[in-house]
């Protein structure tokens, strides 16, 4: 009990680093995409105000938002800059302390609170799937639209019509393909990882509140001796 009790503690500590990477994350992710929608790299590197000159090719971002120029010598200027490096780091403490956090979580899958603590993460992972998902399908539009309003120039910089449209349920996608084999996502690659992600963090979750629940309920399984009560000869 002490060590289940010591992995629980050690895991709120790791909860608690999750929560303010991800609350970090966040907020980086939004001010890079207010300083790269409003630095209007590319036209800055167009008209010589930045760089070196000459011919470069424009490299776009949306994890985190960024805009960069690179030129033919090399030189990478970044509408974002030292936000990129900043947000990375805080994705990887995200993943690492939220990793540590689950594994801590799973060490100790036995009783009732530790099913109690796995549930409530289930239904946290699940909750946030469903909002990814919906967020995937509500930045493209509705499936009855029409190619040409779903697939509109202003959002992929493609100045031709659309032939068709196809959806992918899950991960949720949506690409619009060109009469000439051209396609473009609408839905940017990340969301897809992040949804396989929650999806698989919601299943571990709720398999082990499942076993957890059947520990609490003395259920421990082929192979493993049951918890036996020794009757009470003080009578």
């Amino acid at each position: 009990m002490p060590n289940i009790r010591a992995s629980q503690r050690d895991a709120d500590r790791l909860w608690g680093v999750f929560g303010v990477a991800l609350g970090a994350t966040f907020v980086v992710w939004t001010v890079s995409w207010l300083v790269t929608g409003i630095s209007e790299q590319d036209e800055r590197c167009a008209q010589g105000m930045v760089g070196p000159g000459g011919n470069f090719r424009l490299e776009e971002s949306s994890f985190p938002p960024d805009v960069s120029c690179v030129y033919e010598d090399g030189t990478t200027l970044s509408s974002a800059g030292a936000l990129v490096w900043i947000f990375w780091a805080a994705v990887v403490v995200l993943t690492v302390s939220g990793l540590g956090a689950l594994a801590l979580e799973l060490a100790g899958v036995r009783g009732a609170k530790a099913a109690s603590r796995l549930s409530k993460l289930a239904i946290t992972g699940a909750a946030a799937l469903a909002a990814v998902y919906a967020l995937a399908f509500l930045v493209t539009g509705s499936p009855k639209s029409d190619p040409l309003q779903t697939c509109s120039a202003f959002t992929t910089g493609i100045y031709e019509r659309a032939q068709s449209v196809h959806r992918t349920p899950f991960p949720a996608q949506t690409t619009c393909v060109y009469a000439d084999g051209k396609t473009y996502d609408l839905v940017p690659g990340w969301m897809g990882t992040l949804e396989w992600t929650l999806l698989a963090a919601t299943s571990v979750c709720a398999a082990g509140a499942v076993r957890a629940g059947r520990y609490a309920n003395g259920d421990t399984g082929a192979g493993v001796t049951p918890r036996v009560t020794e009757p009470d000869q003080s009578r």
